[in-house]
């Protein structure tokens, strides 16, 4: 995809998001009908969405002004991270004075993301990527992460079903949507990159290296949020706890060692 629109639509993004973070983290009546568990979640996804993931996403553009590979997927990964962070918003929290905000991220993220992902030319940049253990040790943690996230949420979900009550984490909301968001999208991509991964495709190795990042970013948000509720005396869920944060920290480092991987030409 051109460089251009890449540019001028993940500015239009940063500057976005930058309003949507500050004004989650300062405006106190922003959230004020989400519940105290919501908006402590929000409020620690959007320290690090500020903190973390909008430097990256500059740090990325750099990157791309130089023709870099790894920047490029650097980049998609973001922009993944994004999509999802604003699905979630745009259908999760009440509704409130950024709603079209949180949609507009949405809309931008996603059609750039799909845009850059259909017109990617993969006989360019096949030789940059080379196996080693490394593959093999991403597509081992792709399938086992997609797995087990679908069997952390089935559980529960069968749970609610078998016993007739609602599950505790839908509060008062009226569904489920961030389990629907990973088992309908984040599950099954883990677990096709890491299937194609096995098989030395070249889009496993694409998907793989974009997959990484959303996962290290998202894992980091989701300890963030878990923080937060923490000090808002929310209850966790400690196998949930223990899941994420061996999610976050096995799949960053494995993020850095793949991308260490990928030879730039």
């Amino acid at each position: 995809m051109d460089k251009k629109i890449i540019y001028i639509n993940s500015i239009i993004i940063a500057l976005l998001a930058a309003i949507a973070n500050i004004s989650g983290l300062f405006w106190k009546k922003l959230y004020q009908n989400d519940t105290i568990s919501i908006t402590a979640q929000m409020m620690g996804q959007d320290l690090i969405t500020l903190v973390i993931v909008l430097p990256l996403l500059l740090a990325s553009l750099y990157l791309i002004s130089r023709n870099s590979l790894k920047g490029r997927l650097m980049w998609m990964g973001i922009m993944f991270y994004f999509i999802y962070t604003y699905a979630s918003m745009s259908f999760l929290a009440s509704y409130n004075q950024l709603f079209l905000v949180y949609v507009a991220i949405l809309a931008l993220s996603l059609y750039t993301f799909m845009g850059e992902l259909l017109t990617i030319k993969i006989e360019n940049i096949r030789e940059s990527f080379s196996p080693g253990n490394i593959t093999k040790i991403t597509a081992i943690f792709l399938l086992l992460a997609g797995l087990m996230l679908a069997a952390m949420w089935i559980s529960m979900i069968a749970e609610s079903l078998i016993s007739g009550l609602a599950p505790a984490s839908l509060e008062s909301y009226t569904t489920l949507v961030i389990q629907a968001l990973d088992l309908a999208v984040v599950v099954p991509a883990s677990i096709i990159a890491g299937f194609l991964l096995t098989k030395g495709r070249l889009w496993g190795y694409i998907l793989a290296s974009i997959f990484l990042i959303k996962a290290a970013l998202l894992g980091t948000a989701i300890l963030s949020m878990i923080l937060f509720m923490v000090l808002n005396g929310v209850t966790v869920a400690l196998g949930q706890v223990i899941f994420f944060f061996f999610l976050t920290l096995v799949g960053t480092i494995i993020a850095l060692a793949f991308y260490n991987n990928i030879q730039e030409k």
